[in-house]
């Protein structure tokens, strides 16, 4: 799942488009579709070189140019979420585990193991069509063998949705449906006594309030000790934001989890609510000003010569990182955040 997609690439200014979508598809359908625009994007930056990612060409398929706002706003968010991901593995000595939520055809495991950073158990989920389509684009038989060097395991496939290959499994589900999630999480015999970081990036808000709630509540109480990263939309009720969810709405994409985005504050408060003991936040704005590097910053937004700021100014003010954790998992120094 993803959100960032949601943004069109063309008309970024007075009005924010989106990519065109079929009114007659089911809501399911449309989320996943995100998987589709997000990748691409992000194929898009990489050839671009706004960061290095051997691995996704694997995935995509042909570059549509996007507006340099956009490649920027996915660099803030790879960058960041593959810091915290590093963190957390060098902080538990690799002896702790990863669940990437609506991971769709993200490229992290690989990138974080060419780089050495190996964990106990890296967990993908998605919806079974999604996985599907991942397991296939894995398997083709014309693509390099590259993607399966990286497996500690021979991959076994079951039900065309689930992959498991060692320390990596790739398993299909419904978040909103928990019986199944902890049925497929026990598929991969995770370790619920090991520190476990959760990623989600632009998932919660296309549950209900409810939903998420019941799945943060899950994630709380199952685990000894957890950390959960989450990537999603903020400062919903200004103007900018309106403009956003007007054409949102305009197109039937809708957001059942929007009430938690109205601000930081109440980003934050759903965790605290269920279950976890710290939480901090941030927008994705004051992750850029403050915590990267200024001359990593200077390179990007040279790149395709970024010289008008405000929209990006806009656009990294709505989207924010909650960082939330239970026991020893994690911490929230976000001072040494690395851009790679």
């Amino acid at each position: 799942m993803d959100g960032e997609a949601d943004i069109g690439d063309g008309q970024l200014g007075a009005e924010i488009g989106l990519r065109r979508r079929s009114a007659s598809v089911s809501d399911d359908y449309s989320v996943q579709k995100t998987n589709d625009d997000a990748t691409e994007s992000k194929y898009a930056a990489v050839k671009l070189n706004y960061w290095y990612d051997n691995f996704i060409d694997h995935f995509a398929h042909g570059v549509h140019k996007r507006d340099p706002e956009i490649s920027c706003g996915y660099w803030a968010r790879v960058a960041t979420v593959t810091s915290f991901a590093q963190q957390f593995i060098e902080m538990n000595n690799s002896k702790c585990q990863i669940i990437n939520l609506g991971a769709g055809f993200d490229t992290l495991f690989w990138r974080l193991k060419e780089n050495n950073f190996k964990v106990h158990r890296f967990i993908e989920i998605d919806f079974s069509s999604v996985t599907a389509k991942k397991i296939r684009h894995i398997r083709k038989p014309q693509r390099d063998p590259k993607l399966f060097s990286f497996f500690d395991g021979e991959p076994t496939e079951s039900q065309h949705s689930d992959l498991h290959a060692g320390d990596y499994h790739l398993i299909g589900a419904d978040l909103r449906q928990l019986a199944e999630l902890e049925q497929k999480l026990n598929s991969t015999e995770i370790d619920y006594k090991l520190p476990t970081l959760v990623i989600s990036e632009c998932v919660l808000i296309y549950m209900s309030t409810e939903s998420s709630s019941a799945l943060l509540k899950f994630f709380s109480s199952k685990f000894n000790s957890i950390a959960f990263l989450n990537y999603e939309q903020v400062n919903t009720a200004d103007k900018f934001g309106e403009v956003m969810l007007s054409n949102l709405k305009s197109r039937g994409i809708m957001l059942p989890g929007l009430s938690v985005c109205d601000n930081i504050e109440t980003q934050k408060q759903r965790f605290v609510e269920n279950g976890f003991e710290k939480v901090n936040a941030w927008t994705v704005m004051e992750i850029y000003r403050n915590h990267f590097n200024p001359e990593e910053v200077k390179r990007v937004e040279d790149i395709e010569r970024l010289d008008e700021k405000e929209l990006l100014t806009q656009l990294l003010e709505h989207y924010s990182f909650v960082y939330a954790f239970k026991g020893s998992s994690g911490n929230s120094d976000l001072s040494s955040i690395k851009a790679k």
